[in-house]
């Protein structure tokens, strides 16, 4: 069996330049997303992007927000050693009560166009300071279109958070907007001291610290 290896997914619609600030203390390959089919489930469009690398038992997923979601859905069909979320949305815990609100009000079919675009930008910047790596991060996603941002959000309001067969490491932003804290596996979460959403921009050395002390230090 080779050397764990760690399989990195980033925050819809970004890709791997988001993880410039950070050092993955195993041999790290960086995921890009792929656009979703019509009618796709965020499982089938895991297995799609996943399922094609030859990732072993013995390696780790690390996601970032929905790159969380979609590495946690996987692995509850695939053997891994663990899990890492990076403000993501624990497979236990649920969305903010404002997300379900827009959720009911069935605001993805009829906002107008680009709409959730600019809210998701807007969720980006909120408890983050003005960088050029914010800039950054914001024009990569600007790769994607309306409907792939729709499509995100209603896979993550309709997910059905299903159990992983493998433990799961959070690290968490202490401000962060967009998910809650998780309150899970509380001997493996770490909290980032006032980091928003985007905490790699804000705390890359510390979560790199993290990576390489406590994230099943044996693998270091």
């Amino acid at each position: 069996m080779h050397k764990p290896r760690v399989w990195v997914l980033p925050g819809m619609g970004a890709d791997s330049r988001i993880f410039r600030s950070l050092k993955f203390p195993w041999s790290a390959t960086f995921l890009e997303w792929l656009d979703p089919k019509d009618g796709e489930t965020i499982s089938s469009y895991a297995d799609r992007l996943l399922n094609g690398h030859d990732i072993a038992d013995n390696d780790l997923i690390f996601g970032y927000s929905f790159g969380g979601i979609v590495a946690q859905d996987w692995a509850s069909r695939n053997k891994v050693q663990r899990v890492v979320l990076l403000n993501s949305l624990h497979h236990k815990s649920t969305v903010r009560p404002f997300f379900r609100l827009l959720s009911l009000t069935g605001i993805l079919r009829w906002a107008p166009k680009n709409s959730v675009i600019k809210f998701i930008f807007f969720l980006a910047r909120l408890h983050s300071k003005p960088t050029s790596q914010l800039d950054l991060t914001i024009e990569m996603m600007e790769q994607f279109d309306d409907r792939y941002y729709r499509w995100v959000l209603k896979e993550i309001l309709s997910w059905n958070h299903p159990t992983p067969l493998c433990p799961i490491d959070v690290i968490q932003g202490e401000v962060d907007p967009v998910f809650l804290h998780s309150t899970y596996e509380e001997k493996r979460t770490w909290t980032l001291k006032d980091a928003a959403h985007l905490s790699f921009q804000t705390h890359g050395q510390e979560i790199s610290y993290l990576l390489k002390e406590y994230v099943d230090p044996a693998l270091v």
